[in-house]
């Protein structure tokens, strides 16, 4: 797989992903974000300000509180989680 090239959250808790081979996926959270490690992506505004490098997408923790460690996921396990 390529790099990513853009990300970004949709208001129903779907990341859209585009690479620079021109391919693209659409990888749905809305039951992710009800688990404990990422439920604090629950609040849109949270899960919208998603960030990317070449090889994983992840959200910064909140006002630097300890308690929010920053989440981060690398496109292998969201593509390994897509094959099923």
């Amino acid at each position: 797989m390529s790099r990513i090239l853009n990300v970004h959250g949709s208001d129903d808790y779907k990341l859209y992903i585009d690479f620079e081979d021109g391919s693209s996926i659409t990888y749905n959270m809305q039951k992710l974000v009800r688990t404990i490690p990422y439920y604090r992506l629950s609040d849109l505004a949270c899960f919208q300000s998603v960030k990317f490098d070449e090889k994983s997408v992840y959200w910064d923790a909140v006002d630097e509180k300890p308690e929010y460690f920053p989440l981060r996921l690398g496109i292998d396990a969201i593509l390994f989680s897509l094959r099923d």
